[in-house]
């Protein structure tokens, strides 16, 4: 499939690496967004980043993240398709100056999404800015732009060069220091705090100034900023990057917590409808343990974590074991899962419902077992939630 598939209607967009268009995929008439790269004057290196960023974009399956349609290449160009969305953030920003809390409130939410989406997989963005945040239809928010993202293998420890927009980098990217993803959470609040106040926390002309002030001066909020809000902010303005909120407590904090969408998995039967009715007989009956040796429970995108708490100064208190367990900016080959904490490593698949609930059984029995329980994200997100959804609805 080529270009001649395609009905090439106007441009949209131009930069630095080509044109954008709007297009309509033919004799279905879906609206698409083509992305022309033209090769002439670019390196190896750059034509190997380009086919990276395609490969990237065409493995990422998430709402809040733009959905590549089609790609393909010709000696002179690449061309990307993707769903066609309407806006950039960086237009509402131009518009609007600033936007009220509960506003920066929906968007940070789904931005959280996104970036948990992308972390879980091992992804940095690299290159977060209100430019590369689009809006769809209805509002939804849609993370774009993968140039500078790069897929982290097991045994990556940190990654070095510097990549990104001055104004929203991470005080590690700007000191050229080693980073990893918490690179991203830095760029999120900037973001953040720029959609309400109406220019990043840090902001000059001079990039030399910029610089220095990213690394050294504090960052000041506003009166008119709640406290859940500012407490999330310093969660992710922090310039120690193992300091920073971060996964899985980071989907906990007040501010982004969502009670309507909580995580509950999807269940999967592996067997026959005679096998779901069994299924819900046995939950009837006592004899859950056995029956769900029958089922796969999926993972589900958001995890939870232990009670959290902001303090009185506006602190997110968090889940202190986490914390303190992940509080190493650095990973060992033998202990790659430390890089995206609260992640499998890559390669590990997500624990089938048997394994955890034997995991649970296990626990149960002992006094420090069972301390734990409440803890286990695991368990909690794959077997106790599902169980107390089925109990409200009978």
């Amino acid at each position: 499939m080529g270009v001649e598939n395609y009905h090439v209607i106007e441009i949209v967009g131009e930069g630095s690496f080509g044109k954008v268009y709007k297009g309509r995929r033919k004799y279905t008439g879906q609206t698409v967004a083509m992305k022309f790269i033209p090769k002439h004057g670019k390196s190896d290196k750059d034509i190997h980043n380009l086919r990276q960023e395609i490969e990237i974009l065409r493995k990422l399956k998430h709402e809040n993240i733009i959905a590549m349609l089609d790609s393909f290449e010709s000696p002179q160009e690449f061309c990307v398709v993707t769903e066609f969305a309407q806006g950039e953030l960086f237009e509402i920003l131009e518009d609007d100056k600033c936007l009220p809390e509960e506003q920066v409130q929906a968007i940070a939410k789904q931005l959280v999404r996104a970036l948990h989406y992308l972390h879980s997989n091992r992804i940095i963005h690299r290159d977060m800015k209100p430019q590369n945040i689009l809006i769809g239809a209805g509002s939804v928010v849609k993370l774009c732009d993968f140039g500078f993202a790069r897929a982290m293998s097991a045994n990556t420890v940190v990654l070095r060069s510097i990549k990104g927009t001055p104004l929203y980098m991470a005080p590690e990217l700007v000191r050229e220091q080693p980073y990893n993803h918490t690179a991203d959470l830095w760029s999120l609040g900037v973001i953040l705090y720029e959609l309400f106040v109406g220019q990043p926390p840090f902001y000059t002309n001079s990039v030399y100034s910029l610089i220095r002030h990213i690394i050294k001066d504090p960052v000041k909020y506003p009166d008119n900023m709640s406290t859940n809000f500012r407490s999330f902010l310093r969660g992710l303005l922090n310039k120690v990057p193992h300091d920073r909120l971060s996964w899985p407590s980071l989907l906990e904090h007040p501010f982004v917590r969502d009670t309507s969408e909580y995580a509950i998995p999807k269940v999967i039967p592996v067997a026959t409808a005679a096998a779901a009715k069994e299924y819900d007989a046995a939950l009837k009956g006592g004899g859950l343990v056995k029956k769900l040796r029958g089922l796969v429970i999926t993972s589900p995108e958001r995890k939870t974590s232990s009670p959290a708490s902001t303090d009185e100064d506006g602190t997110y208190q968090g889940d202190q074991s986490i914390h303190h367990r992940n509080n190493s900016n650095t990973v060992s080959d033998n202990s790659p899962a430390e890089e995206f904490p609260g992640f499998p490593s890559s390669g590990e698949g997500a624990e089938s419902g048997c394994q955890v609930l034997d995991q649970l059984e296990k626990n149960s029995r002992t006094v420090k077992g069972a301390k734990v329980i409440g803890q286990d994200n695991q368990a909690v997100s794959v077997i106790l939630l599902p169980l107390k959804k089925w109990c409200d609805s009978r």
